[in-house]
């Protein structure tokens, strides 16, 4: 497995990052429940559309400055939608 693949699986599984936060931290009341019923799904999705993005695009690209720059820009992008959109108490 090459480092780029590693690499894809890890935003991938950044947008499963709620669901050990919702373990962690204290969740407000019931309406907070349907946040998260919502954000899930959404934050999934968007860590599987940067997957793709930088498998396909930043593959191609030689220069590993560049890559490294685009992994840690959208894995810092992910980490702070899951706490910005996290129903905290």
């Amino acid at each position: 497995m090459k480092l780029d693949d590693i690499k894809s699986i890890i935003l991938i599984l950044l947008g499963f990052l709620t669901i050990p936060l919702l373990e962690i931290l204290p969740v407000a009341g019931g309406g907070a429940s349907l946040i998260i019923v919502i954000t899930i799904p959404f934050l999934v999705l968007v860590s599987i559309i940067m997957a793709i993005v930088y498998s396909l695009y930043y593959n191609k690209k030689k220069n590993e400055k560049t890559k490294r720059r685009a992994f840690v820009i959208m894995a810092l992008t992910l980490i702070a939608l899951n706490l910005l959109l996290f129903p905290h108490r």
